[in-house]
C-alpha cells in the first residue's frame, strides 16, 4: 500500500468522523435539523459519483415525515431530487407518460384562481408543494425507471417499510403486554394511519412482484406477512379497506392482464374487513363526539359549513393554518379538502387528476401499470377516510407511476436502442432467435430474451 493511498484513507475517515461528530452535535443541539445535514451529506456524495443516484433516494425518503422547518424531510429530498430528474428526463422517450403530465398541468392551473382570490404565503406554498408531489414524483420516477434502477429504489423502500413494520409490531406486542390491547402502534414522528398506509403500499408492491424487479417469489410471500402484521399492530382502518379495494380490482382484471389472482389473499382480508366494519359501527353507537368516527364526522359538518363561506374557488389551500375561522383541523376526507380549500373548480380538477390517472394507468401494458395501479387505487381510497395531501403519502404513487413509465421506455428504447450497442450482452444464439426468416428483427421474440440477458448482466 503506497504512502499516498495511506494518506487519502486516513483523510475519508477524518472526514468521515468529523461529519459524525457534527451531526451527533446538532442532534443534540437543533433535533431533526441533524437529518437534514445527514441527507444533505448524503445527497453531496451521491451527485459526485452519479447525479442520477438522487432520484432514487427520493423513494425511501418518503418514509421520514420529520419536519426541519416549513418542510419535512420528505418533501426536502424530493425537491432535491427533482432538479437533477429534470435535466436526466427525455421528454420524447416519455410520450406515454404525457397524459398523466398534463392531468396534473390541468389540475395545478386549476387552482390559480384560487391563488389570486387568496393571496397568503401558506397557499402559495401549498400550490408548489402539490407541483412537486405530482409533476415532481413523476419525472423522479420516469427517471429511476429508465435508468434501470427500478429495483434499487423499491428495494430501498421495502427496507425502510420492513424496519418500520417490525418496529410496530413489536410496540405492538409491547402494549399487549403492558394494557392487554394489541396496538394502535405509534412510532417516533409516525403516526398510526401514515405506518398503515406505507405498509399497505409495500405489500400492494410485493404482491403484483412485476417481473423486471426480479422479486422471488417466496421472498414476496414472506413480506407480504410481515407487512400484513405491520398493518394490523397499526389498528388503521384505511389501510385495511385499501388493501382490499385495490386486491378485489387487480383480481378482477384478466390473466392476460396480469389480473385473476390474489383470491386467498382477499379471504385472508375478510377478517380485517369485518373488524374495520365492527369498530365503526360500535363507534357510531356510542354516540361519542370524541372518538375517531364521531370526531370525524363533527369535521365533515364543519368543512360544509367553511366550504359555504367561498363554493366556487374556495377559502384558499391550509386554511386551517390561518385565524380566519375557529375551526383548526385539516379535513379528514379528500373531497371536503379540495371543496374547503378550492372549491368547486379545484374539486372538478381533483376528480378529473384521479378518475384520468386511474384511466391512464390502467391501459398501460399491466406488466408495467399493474403496480402502479396497486398504489393509486390505494391512496385515493385512503384519502377518502383521512388526510389526503400529506408528504411522503401522496408523491409515492405518482413516483411509482412516473417509475412503471421510465421502465417500459427502458425496456423498448434501452433494451432494443442501447443494448444493441453492447452486443455482449446477448449471445450469439439468442441473437439469431430473435431474428426471423427474412433476416429482421423479430420484436414478438424480443421481450423474454432481452429479459434473460438484463438479468445475466
Amino acid at each position: 500500500m503506497t504512502p499516498r493511498r495511506v494518506a487519502t484513507g486516513v483523510l475519508g475517515v477524518a472526514v468521515l468522523l468529523i461529519l459524525a461528530g457534527a451531526v451527533g452535535l446538532i442532534t443534540v443541539r437543533f433535533g431533526t435539523y441533524a437529518i437534514v445535514l445527514a441527507v444533505a451529506v448524503l445527497a453531496v456524495g451521491l451527485a459526485s459519483t452519479d447525479i442520477g443516484l438522487i432520484p432514487v433516494m427520493a423513494f425511501p425518503a418518503t418514509l421520514l415525515m420529520m419536519r426541519a422547518g416549513p418542510v419535512s424531510v420528505s418533501d426536502a429530498v424530493l425537491a432535491a431530487a427533482t432538479l437533477p430528474a429534470v435535466v436526466l428526463y427525455n421528454s420524447q422517450e416519455a410520450e406515454d407518460m404525457r397524459p398523466l403530465i398534463w392531468l396534473g398541468v390541468i389540475y395545478q392551473a386549476a387552482l390559480l384562481p384560487g391563488l389570486l382570490l387568496n393571496p397568503y404565503g401558506d397557499n402559495v406554498q401549498e400550490w408548489i408543494h402539490e407541483l412537486f408531489l405530482i409533476l415532481g414524483s413523476l419525472v423522479v420516477g420516469w427517471v429511476v425507471g429508465r435508468r434501470g434502477q427500478s429495483a434499487t429504489a423499491l428495494n430501498l423502500y421495502l427496507f425502510g417499510c420492513t424496519i418500520i413494520a417490525v418496529s410496530a409490531i413489536g410496540m405492538a406486542f409491547y402494549m399487549l403486554g403492558r394494557s392487554g390491547t394489541f396496538g394502535p402502534a405509534y412510532l417516533p414522528f409516525l403516526h398510526k394511519n401514515f405506518i398503515g398506509n406505507a405498509l399497505a403500499y409495500a405489500l400492494l408492491m410485493v404482491f403484483v412482484r412485476p417481473d423486471w424487479i426480479g422479486w422471488s417469489k417466496k421472498l414476496c410471500i414472506a413480506l407480504i406477512l410481515l407487512y400484513a402484521g405491520g398493518i394490523a399492530a397499526s389498528n388503521s382502518r384505511q389501510a385495511i379497506l385499501s388493501v382490499f379495494v385495490a386486491i378485489v380490482i387487480l383480481s378482477l382484471r384478466s390473466r392476460q392482464k396480469g389480473g385473476g389472482h390474489g383470491r386467498l389473499l382477499l379471504l385472508a382480508l375478510i377478517p380485517g374487513v369485518w373488524y374495520v366494519g365492527r369498530t365503526v359501527y360500535e363507534q357510531v353507537q356510542s354516540g361519542d363526539p370524541f372518538n375517531s368516527v364521531g370526531q370525524r364526522l363533527v369535521w365533515f359538518v364543519e368543512s360544509v359549513k367553511i366550504w359555504q363561506e367561498s363554493p366556487v374557488f374556495g377559502v384558499g389551500m391550509r386554511w386551517w393554518y390561518s385565524e380566519r375561522f375557529n375551526s383548526h383541523f385539516q379535513p379528514p376526507n379528500a373531497f371536503l379538502e379540495m371543496l374547503t380549500s378550492t372549491g368547486v373548480v379545484g374539486f372538478v380538477a381533483f376528480i378529473v387528476l384521479c378518475a384520468g390517472a386511474l384511466w391512464v394507468v390502467f391501459r398501460l401494458d399491466p406488466r408495467f401499470g399493474n403496480i402502479a395501479l396497486a398504489v393509486m387505487i390505494a391512496r385515493f381510497c385512503q384519502g377518502q377516510l383521512d388526510l389526503y395531501w400529506i408528504a411522503g403519502n401522496s408523491a409515492i404513487l405518482w413516483m411509482v407511476a412516473g417509475l412503471a413509465y421510465g421502465a417500459q421506455a427502458r425496456e423498448h428504447h434501452g433494451a432494443v436502442g442501447v443494448d444493441q450497442q453492447r452486443p455482449s450482452s446477448i449471445g450469439e444464439q439468442e441473437a439469431v432467435a430473435l431474428t426471423g426468416d427474412d433476416g429482421q428483427l423479430d420484436f414478438s421474440r424480443t421481450r423474454s430474451v432481452v429479459l434473460r440477458s438484463r438479468y445475466r448482466a
